[in-house]
């Protein structure tokens, strides 16, 4: 009897511990979940055609995806049993905009949470949803504006479908911002996701492995239709890492800038690591200079808590969160700090410690739980600036720009402005540029003399007090050029290979091309717009000699327009006007 009664009493303990671990795990920090993939999700994206979303409506073209370092108007994070982000930054973050969190406990518990340590409520909101992490870096919506210049939402199947309720966050999202949605039939996540504003995308080819049944080419061309990427590169992984996502170690800072983390020449994927930074140092970003690579160095294991997370960063606005380990870690923290405020001038670059369950790791810190909505209003400007060596002209240096105002807002009177100095003098030589049809605007920089340095940035307000500036930091990093010495055309061009575009500006919608080569042929012509769009091919055949090809621009919208002209074994690229 006695014996009975201890069995008894241990299956009640055994029945009771199970209870109280079951409840634990619903009460635990982000309900007990990790960041790494789980079997279940693993065996279900085997065969994951059943659960992708279906498409309905694909954006009106052109589409462009807006960069998280662009204007924001919010940050949305989660409460998942805890934030997953010291308070420290949730401080910072409402103290430079608002602040979202999506939960499905009550806003009042959330207000009572942030103001009893001292964070701005009256920046913050509670959006109510179930969710089932905090990881909203990897399930929330990209936004676009599409050829309407209407703004919308792009969701796509989240990779990990044990979590239903975060799957459907970007639905939540368009029905609180009054945004369209648009479904993407694509199985991704977005820290596996980065692009830069002007038509190009970086992901790992996780995207590739977890869309099998597709080729790269349809990948791509998914990208282009529902988010504009026309450029979508698809990169090794350089962590080597379960997680495989990109902003485990490189980050997009501006168009033209990307962080690349390194690790010492003893770890076993150094190699993997520079030949990434090697790749982007000598790739084309979307100014026409290849991209400046930063490197931070990290140690210790990927998925280790011990292992430096300084690329999962998040930039909201003016201001740059930074992960940091500190301890035996405190002098990579500097260096990195360092690093990024070398490459970001103008920004407020801060380091963020975080520990217990919401420790900062290699492959899950600050940018994973972070995700911004772009501002709604947004003063946006799009220009392709004027860099090294430009020689001298007597007509001076022409600067086009694409600026109007996402909130329909008018632009107010004498902006937008072209800012300008030389040889480091001050910034007090402004020029009103002028509009030359529907949101395009000109403005020229005066003739300078041969060796000046000069340094110019984009300003412009509407009239509700919203500004923008190109670059983000304006003065702080502005555009620069040098004023060389003229060269004449054999010594510009390949002496058997030039070609002139007349009238340019097109002002009528015909243009003449002049071609000289030494050896004619089959060539292809291309017009690309500003955001690297291909509007116009044709194949020409080239005369020995001087060859006229004569063509019709008349449903060409007014801008700026590069064309290339390509041969077997030639590139030659102009810069047209369409007036």
């Amino acid at each position: 009897m006695k014996k009975h009664s201890l069995l008894s009493f241990l299956f009640l303990l055994f029945v009771s511990n199970i209870t109280l671990l079951a409840q634990r795990i619903e009460d635990m920090p982000n309900n007990g979940l990790k960041h790494p993939i789980n079997n279940e999700d693993k065996l279900k994206l085997i065969d994951f055609s059943g659960s992708i979303k279906t498409p309905k409506v694909i954006p009106t073209a052109p589409v462009r995806n807006i960069a998280e370092f662009e204007p924001s108007e919010a940050v949305i994070i989660a409460y998942s049993g805890g934030f997953g982000l010291p308070y420290t930054v949730i401080r910072d973050l409402a103290n430079t905009g608002k602040v979202i969190v999506v939960t499905s406990t009550s806003s009042t518990t959330i207000m009572n949470l942030l103001n009893s340590n001292g964070v701005n409520t009256a920046n913050c909101t509670v959006l109510s949803a179930t969710v089932d992490s905090w990881w909203t870096r990897d399930y929330s919506a990209w936004f676009i504006i599409d050829g309407n210049n209407n703004l919308g939402i792009v969701d796509f199947t989240y990779n990990r479908p044990s979590r239903p309720h975060d799957d459907v966050i970007p639905g939540v999202e368009a029905t609180y911002l009054g945004l369209n949605l648009y479904q993407m039939d694509l199985v991704h996540t977005g820290g596996n996701y980065m692009c830069d504003g002007y038509n190009n995308a970086i992901s790992t080819v996780l995207v590739s492995e977890e869309n099998s049944s597709l080729t790269l080419t349809q990948i791509q061309n998914k990208a282009l239709d529902y988010l504009g990427i026309n450029n979508y590169m698809i990169r090794p992984d350089a962590q080597g890492a379960y997680i495989e996502h990109i902003d485990c170690w490189a980050k997009l800072l501006a168009p033209d800038k990307i962080l690349v983390d390194s690790v010492p020449g003893t770890d076993a994927r150094w190699a993997q690591y520079e030949a990434a930074a090697s790749y982007f140092a000598n790739t084309t970003c979307a100014y026409g200079y290849n991209y400046k690579v930063t490197r931070v160095l990290i140690a210790g294991s990927a998925e280790t808590s011990v292992a430096e997370p300084y690329s999962n960063s998040y930039i909201f606005n003016n201001r740059v969160f930074v992960p940091i380990k500190g301890g035996s870690s405190a002098p990579h923290d500097t260096a990195a700090i360092h690093a990024y405020r070398n490459a970001m001038p103008g920004y407020i670059v801060e380091g963020y410690l975080a520990s217990g369950s919401a420790a900062w790791y290699g492959t899950d810190a600050l940018h994973c739980r972070t995700h911004e909505i772009p501002d709604r209003q947004m003063m946006y400007i799009e220009h392709l600036p004027l860099y090294g060596n430009k020689p001298f002209s007597a007509s001076g240096f022409s600067v086009t720009a694409k600026i109007f105002s996402y909130g329909n807002n008018p632009i107010t009177a004498t902006y937008p402005k072209l800012i300008y100095k030389v040889d480091g003098g001050n910034w007090d030589s402004i020029i009103t540029m002028t509009n030359t049809g529907g949101n395009m605007y000109q403005a020229t920089i005066p003739s300078q003399a041969i060796g000046s340095h000069v340094s110019y940035y984009l300003k412009s307000k509407d009239n509700f007090g919203k500004v923008g500036k190109h670059p983000l930091m304006g003065p702080s990093d502005p555009h620069h050029f040098i004023v060389t010495t003229p060269v004449s055309v054999n010594e510009n061009e390949s002496t058997d290979f030039y070609m002139n575009a007349f009238p340019n500006p097109v002002t009528d919608g015909n243009l003449s091309i002049y071609i000289t080569c030494e050896k004619g042929g089959p060539a292809l012509l291309i017009i690309i717009n500003t955001m690297g769009q291909v509007l116009f091919t044709e194949k020409i055949n080239l005369n020995d000699g001087i060859s006229l090809n004569k063509f019709k621009l008349d449903n060409t919208p007014k801008g700026v327009y590069i064309m290339q002209l390509k041969t077997e074994n030639k590139v030659v690229s102009r810069q047209i006007v369409v007036q």
